[in-house]
């Protein structure tokens, strides 16, 4: 491929406290995640009232900012780590760390740094630092298997196959791509773009948070392969790459309609959505290799006792 960039696979606890941080504050979309229904509300009997009522109205819009700083950092084999080398960053380091990548950067990084360290310190005391190993070992065990991966096949295949369907194109402005594993948010991939750099939080299933459930992929395949609408996307993505208004033409709904079923698609790993420099969809294809599997996950499901008990 030309113009290919390069991927680094990153495993640290700095991640996924921010993940998990995102997830907390973020209450309308912690309903979409794997997480245990009632997370949110025992993760907030572990917080103090005080900070609990101070994360109610918290939007916390650094988010893809402090990832940045994350991936720069030379300091991150723990988060207590990670927030001392922040803690220490002066606000004119922080612009120069970010001027390369970012196009707009707020002027008060100081007060903003002030206040993310504040925030990520209590957050990782009271709830991030109690988490039970098990998630770190499985993120680290993706990361070291993606490594490996790495070695026989391209980047945008071992993205495609993290992702369960996200495609970064090449571009010529696209030199890096930092792929790192996450939990919190699974099933949802946190992808953002930089100029010339991409960041790539993608889902991983396992540990107490995010349990496996063996029955929970072939529920998401059946269910969107019982919609007439979806198999015309389908049909229609079999026989090429279509944007969304392409999709939306061949199937005669609502944009926003249209819109629903791919994301609904994609997230069972039906469909690729395709994106080049930007978290703008480009368009969307089909993934084979899915179908390929469905005969296997129903008889593994039938005959191999893998339903949830």
């Amino acid at each position: 491929m030309k113009n290919m960039y390069s991927i680094d696979i990153e495993f640290s606890p700095v991640y996924e406290c921010i993940t998990s941080f995102y997830a907390y504050t973020h209450q309308k979309e912690v309903k979409s995640y794997f997480l245990e229904p009632a997370w949110r509300e025992k993760t907030k009997q572990l917080l103090p009232a005080s900070f609990a009522a101070e994360l109610e109205d918290e939007r916390w819009e650094v988010l893809h900012r402090i990832v940045l700083l994350a991936a720069q950092s030379p300091r991150k084999e723990t988060v207590g780590e990670f927030l001392d080398w922040l803690g220490s960053l002066p606000a004119g380091e922080m612009y120069e760390r970010m001027a390369p990548w970012v196009d707009s950067i707020p002027l008060n990084l100081g007060e903003i740094r002030d206040r993310s360290l504040r925030l990520l310190s209590s957050w990782n005391e009271h709830y991030f630092s109690r988490q039970e190993q098990a998630v770190l070992a499985s993120l680290k065990e993706s990361a070291g298997y993606l490594r490996e991966r790495a070695k026989s096949i391209e980047a945008p295949f071992l993205i495609d196959e993290a992702t369960n369907g996200i495609w970064i194109e090449p571009t010529e402005s696209l030199k890096r791509v930092v792929l790192v594993p996450q939990a919190h948010c699974t099933p949802t991939t946190i992808l953002d773009f930089y100029r010339g750099m991409a960041t790539v939080l993608y889902p991983v299933i396992d540990g107490e948070i995010v349990k496996q459930n063996p029955v929970r992929q072939l529920l998401a395949t059946t269910q969107c392969l019982a919609d007439e609408k979806r198999l015309l996307i389908l049909r229609t993505l079999a026989q090429k790459t279509c944007t969304l208004s392409e999709l939306q033409a061949a199937v005669g709904l609502a944009k926003s309609t249209v819109h629903h079923h791919v994301t609904a698609l994609r997230r069972a790993g039906l469909i690729r959505a395709h994106y080049a420099d930007s978290t703008t969809v480009q368009g969307y294809s089909i993934r084979d290799a899915i179908f390929a599997k469905l005969p296997d996950m129903l008889s593994q499901y039938f005959y191999d006792g893998g339903s949830e008990r």
